[in-house]
């Protein structure tokens, strides 16, 4: 019988090793600057052109290489790390395993430049697809100059499937920030499109995270530092009032390297149990160091995964850590010994007598008049406000809170229609907005009259008699009289509740009020949206990268009603912002929703101006647990069922449900 088993070539192979080592541009950036590092550079440079797939050119002043080792060092399983297999039980460098240049030697054109310090002349390496198309002597400085072209040029079928230029270079800037947080006695520079980046110089850790995350983290984090025989717990942890939606600011290190471990993230996320709000995670730098015997770093070829010798140790330890700094910052929150608490003490001089408190009456007061309705004072959440700032008031900027008992029973008809309609609707889990446009008119009639003068004893004035006319809706007449009541309620502060004839409506007010805000977006996509000016400019600062994004989203932030200023560095002037967002927020909301853009981003999730509308609306929607008045649910129930698309939230949430009788009785067992 013939043969069928074939060796395959050595580029074949190393193609396919090429999968699992670069399987795209941040992969090989990671590589190529974990081995500038293990050869004891303290000055690097990336430069990257297209994210990474034109050029990728890490330049170091390490201690370069021979113009043997210069060749050698893209063969298969070539490393200066490893002799033996003990070796691999007492692993400190970053790189052992011998694949990452071949890998990228095989999928791209690469140029290696490189002179040990103590020669006059260097090495000049050309590779093309494996294969060395040139070697020479060239002058160059000490050190070694990975130049990476044209990556997969010759696997097309990879390159087709890499992201968007933005998405790569968010995968490429996180690889860079890992390596310059696990390393903060090395300065490095990074440069996109020639266009620099960032500057990090040396220093000590807390210096570093300030550069890389912006100046707002220099107060808000936390040192972190334990230890126990043979493992040591250090870093930096951030204050449970800061807090981002998503993993992007959590980083773990073992002994220099970025790991992944789900035990020991959870410990630190318990330890912020009851801290921090529903959906928010941690901000975390912390730094294991441990004896190599007792990890193996040898799973998988991006080294992310590891496995410890004693992890139940490690979990104890790190969540005894973290809830250490916690509780000492808690306390410098708490114990304030420079302000005093004392009750304040008025002075009187000498002989002046105490007069005694007396009771004094109102003449003319009578219990039984009523009294004049007092301004409501406006405290809702943003949504609301946010709603009122875009034409869906009276005119007069006050929203549902504020409007006559006209303007609210003309609401209360709409749901009771819609009530109605929710019954025959075919069907049955299918919401009818319809009846909402059948009382449009008498809608506008009340609202014409939400500004009609009170009256001396509190009621309306001529807008009374005509609230108490017959309304007229469709062909039928219905009088106030005849107008259902509107069975609303709210159960734990975060589902709003309807009993109907055909079952029960249970909506949830956060994606609710997340549709609405979006709806509203919408609306105002072309500019029309209305801002409010800041009393002061308020300056802001974010890190570098945010910065970068920040600038290129100012554009579509202004259609939405910010005005943002980009002034230099990584400072920016907040002069407009949108209704209803307070001015403390601001830090807060364009932080989060960078993190939110970034990650839909990363999923190809919506265009860019529907991605950034989608952000702010999860950010600024009411959330659970927040209590509604009746005239905000009203309100929202409204917006929500005459807008399009109620069913979904922008983030793909299920905003209401219909429970039929049949259900009902089947969570009792009938």
């Amino acid at each position: 019988m013939e043969s069928i088993i074939n060796i395959l070539p050595e580029f074949v192979a190393n193609q396919i090793a090429a999968g699992e080592v670069v399987n795209r541009p941040a992969s090989a950036v990671k590589e190529l600057l974990e081995n500038s590092i293990d050869a004891g550079a303290k000055e690097i440079e990336l430069h990257i052109v297209d994210a990474g797939r034109t050029l990728i050119q890490v330049v170091d002043n390490g201690c370069g290489m021979s113009p043997e080792d210069a060749e050698r060092c893209f063969l298969p399983h070539a490393t200066s790390k490893l002799e033996s297999t003990e070796d691999l039980q007492h692993i400190r460098t970053m790189g052992f395993r011998g694949e990452a240049l071949a890998s990228i030697a095989a999928v791209a054109q690469v140029e290696l430049r490189t002179r040990p310090a103590g020669e006059e002349i260097g090495t000049r390496i050309c590779i093309e697809g494996g294969k060395i198309t040139e070697k020479a002597s060239c002058a160059c400085p000490p050190g070694s100059c990975f130049m990476v072209k044209n990556l997969y040029f010759n696997t097309p079928a990879r390159r087709q499937f890499l992201k968007s230029e933005e998405v790569e270079f968010r995968y490429v800037e996180d690889e860079f920030n890992r390596v310059a947080l696990a390393h903060p006695e090395i300065s490095f520079a990074f440069y996109r499109n020639n266009q620099r980046i960032f500057f990090l110089e040396p220093g000590n850790l807390k210096k570093r995270i300030v550069q890389l995350m912006g100046k707002a983290f220099e107060s808000r984090i936390v040192k972190v530092s334990e230890s126990l025989p043979g493992i040591q717990v250090g870093g930096y942890i951030c204050s449970p009032d800061y807090s981002v939606k998503g993993r992007s600011k959590q980083f773990l290190f073992a002994n220099r390297r970025y790991i992944r471990h789900g035990g020991i993230s959870n410990a630190v996320e318990k330890a912020y149990s009851g801290l921090l709000p529903e959906g928010k995670s941690p901000a975390f730098f912390l730094y294991l160091e441990v004896e190599p015997e007792s990890i193996d770093v040898n799973i998988h070829p991006t080294k992310t995964e590891i496995r410890f010798k004693d992890e139940k140790l490690l979990y104890g330890l790190m969540l005894s850590a973290v809830k250490h700094a916690l509780g000492i910052h808690q306390m410098g929150n708490v114990l304030d010994f420079e302000s005093s608490q004392a009750l304040p003490y008025i002075h009187k001089a000498k002989g002046v007598p105490t007069k005694s408190p007396g009771i004094e009456l109102q003449a003319g007061y009578n219990p039984f008049e009523k009294p004049a309705s007092a301004p409501r004072q406006d405290n809702g959440p943003a949504w609301a406000k946010l709603a009122s700032g875009m034409g869906l008031d009276n005119g007069k900027g006050n929203t549902m809170r504020s409007f006559s008992p006209s303007y609210r029973e003309a609401y209360a008809e709409n749901f009771a229609l819609m009530q109605e309609a929710m019954q025959v609707q075919e069907p049955e889990n299918q919401l009818c907005i319809d009846c909402f446009n059948e009382n449009e008119a008498e809608r506008q009639k009340a609202l014409s009259e939400a500004d009609m003068p009170l009256n001396p004893d509190g009621t309306e004035g001529a807008g009374e008699e005509k609230a108490s006319a017959n309304h007229e809706i469709g062909n039928s007449t219905v009088t106030e009289a005849k107008v259902k009541p509107v069975r609303i309620f709210q159960i734990f502060n975060s589902y709003i509740v309807t009993p109907l004839k055909s079952g029960l409506a249970i909506i949830d007010q956060e994606a609710a009020s997340e549709r609405i805000i979006y709806n509203n977006y919408a609306l105002s996509k072309d500019g029309n949206m209305p801002s409010q000016r800041t009393l002061f400019p308020q300056t802001l600062e974010f890190s570098a990268s945010d910065t970068e994004l920040l600038r290129d989203l100012r554009n579509d932030l202004e259609s939405l009603g910010w005005s943002i200023e980009w002034v230099g560095g990584h400072s920016f002037l907040v002069n407009a912002l949108p209704p209803g967002i307070q001015e403390s927020r601001a830090q807060e909301i364009l932080e989060n929703l960078l993190v939110s853009y970034t990650r839909q981003l990363m999923h190809a999730k919506k265009g860019r101006w529907e991605n950034i509308a989608a952000s702010l609306a999860r950010e600024l929607a009411v959330k659970r647990g927040t209590p509604l008045p009746d005239e905000e649910i009203l309100y929202m129930l409204n917006q929500l069922f005459s807008g399009p698309d109620p069913e979904i939230s922008p983030s793909g949430k299920r905003v209401f449900r219909l429970l039929d009788p049949s259900e009902l009785a089947g969570f009792f067992g009938d």
